[in-house]
């Protein structure tokens, strides 16, 4: 079938639809959904959203063809929707495509737990944690509630599940005059209110009938082009179903990034970097895959049976590339780097060298700084960039020189930059540099790393430079009073400072920083010099 095959179909429905939709096993979760990562403020923010009668936004379901069914069979059972352990399928149901939070949200939340209990079980522990809310009366708001007694809530604590039932605002009623509360009239009109627009708000859904996964996924991000995107690892992971139910690489990428990278400040790395790594690691460079039109050729790698292998040792050469980014280079954060294919060409090499030697390591830290400051992946074209990978693949196999140069040609360094940014190559390389000098590049050890994220590097007058918030770097305003008194006490060396600058009869703040500015410059000059670059005056 192909995409022109798909059958698209615009409906609605109310929230109760939706769940009893679930309750009838009709809303499954494909292998490859993310997990869900809502947190209290995010639902609330979406139930504030359905008693305004704002949009939340549409709901893609997906009704997948005869294969990619067949293909879902291997996936494990016992899958969590708000709480709720997924009912089975049945020849109606559909896949959630995109809306997998708000849903969970909804049938978390709004779905009577007395309801269906013989076709629904509940993960107690998930539902007490994640989806206990109610609408305070009074505050005229939504919250959380951690106790697992409904009877101790107060009387005008409502479980938001009884607010799409009409019914329950009766048993409501009757309980006020039983207990002749004296705010009864105001209770009954804002119950009576906030259910009106809960039993009548309507969530429109698009359906998506026949078609592969790449397919579905390929219309949803038509559909949704200004919307969250569906990454490659969806497809990776529903493909690799049969092969091992238990591993997906969504999941595996995230843990990853967010468990494994983050000590190391990586976690914001980008995920098609990730995915590029793991190409690269069954050989030959990821690029090339673009360059031959074949957008697929992950996804035909995962054929090779030792796919899942290769991929959790890749995962360990990342962690191992971050670690020595971080810790040799100085490379503090993700955003630092100064190409993404330096990333990936050092996890190649730790993909190869599990164990690499301390001139490994030293020739490795000066092709970095090499491919830095020579704008090495921007000044050569595609092809040149195919011989530098493969010069590089002889450093890993053959300790040979991992730099390539085009027919013995010199690299240039950019002139000294007017200002900082991490957009710009040539800003990244003197923010390095300046860490590197400040610890005389030193391999950091972890306690020291802890107290180098929140020192404090002096810059230049802030008219001329222009530095992110959030960064290592301050900037320093030529016009405050005290900028003589900063640098008294500080290790003049490291901080490119002179026994000149910290005199205290030195009151001219302009020429104080431009002295320092002028040392920066040459230290980094002289520090390009010795890396074989020229410097471009």
């Amino acid at each position: 079938m192909t995409a022109s095959e798909v059958k698209i179909r615009p409906t609605d429905g109310d929230i109760s639809e939706y769940i009893t939709n679930f309750n009838d096993g009709k809303l499954q979760i494909p292998p490859f959904q993310r997990d869900f990562v809502w947190d209290t403020d995010q639902k609330i923010e979406l139930f504030r959203s359905i008693a305004k009668g704002y949009p939340i936004g549409s709901i893609l379901l997906w009704q997948p063809n005869e294969a990619t069914l067949e293909l879902f069979e291997y996936a494990n059972n016992n899958q969590i929707l708000g709480g709720y352990i997924v009912p089975k399928k049945n020849n109606n149901s559909f896949y959630i495509l995109d809306g997998f939070q708000r849903l969970s949200t909804l049938v978390g939340a709004l779905k009577n737990p007395l309801a269906h209990t013989e076709k629904v079980s509940r993960n107690e522990e998930i539902w007490h944690k994640e989806f206990n809310f109610v609408y305070n009366l009074e505050a005229e708001d939504f919250e959380v509630v951690k106790t697992k007694d409904p009877s101790k809530l107060k009387i005008y604590q409502i479980p938001i599940y009884k607010l799409i039932d009409g019914r329950n605002f009766y048993n409501f009623q009757r309980s006020l005059f039983h207990e002749k509360n004296t705010q009864a009239d105001t209770y009954l009109n804002r119950y009576e209110a906030i259910g009106h627009r809960f039993s009548k708000y309507k969530i429109p859904q698009i359906q998506l009938t026949g078609g592969s996964v790449s397919e579905a996924i390929d219309i949803f991000q038509k559909l949704n082009s200004q919307g969250s995107k569906i990454t490659t690892d969806w497809i990776i992971s529903a493909s690799l179903m049969k092969k091992d139910p238990t591993f997906r690489l969504g999941d595996e990428i995230t843990n990853l990034i967010e468990n494994d990278l983050r000590p190391f400040q990586f976690h914001t790395i980008k995920r098609e970097i990730i995915l590029n790594c793991i190409t690269n690691s069954f050989g030959g460079v990821y690029f090339d895959v673009l360059t031959k039109n074949d957008s697929k050729k992950l996804e035909t790698l995962i054929a090779n049976d030792n796919f899942i292998a290769t991929t959790k040792k890749t995962f360990d050469a990342i962690k191992k590339a971050a670690q020595f980014m971080y810790k040799n280079l100085m490379v503090l954060e993700a955003k630092l780097i100064p190409y993404n294919n330096q990333f990936i060409f050092i996890t190649d090499f730790f993909n190869n060298i599990e164990n690499p030697t301390a001139t490994q390591l030293s020739e490795l830290s000066k092709w970095f700084w090499i491919t830095t400051y020579s704008n090495y992946f921007t000044i050569y074209n595609l092809s040149k960039q195919r011989s530098a990978y493969q010069q590089f693949q002889l450093f890993v196999k053959e300790n040979k020189n991992p730099v390539y140069y085009d027919n013995d040609s010199k690299f240039v360094a950019l002139a000294f930059p007017d200002k900082i940014t991490m957009g710009s190559v040539r800003g990244k390389a003197l923010a390095l540099f300046m860490i590197h000098w400040s610890k005389n590049g030193k391999v950091l050890l972890n306690n020291q790393i802890d107290s180098l994220n929140y020192q404090t590097f002096k810059l230049f007058s802030t008219k001329e430079n222009m530095i992110p918030e959030n960064t290592i770097f301050q900037t320093f305003d030529s016009t405050s009073p005290n900028i003589i008194d900063n640098f008294l006490g500080k290790s003049q060396e490291e901080l490119f400072i002179t026994e000149e600058m910290c005199a205290p009869n030195n009151k001219d703040n302009d020429a104080v920083l431009a002295s320092r500015k002028l040392i920066i410059l040459q230290k980094e000059k002289a520090f390009i010099l010795s890396l074989g670059i020229e410097y471009e005056d």
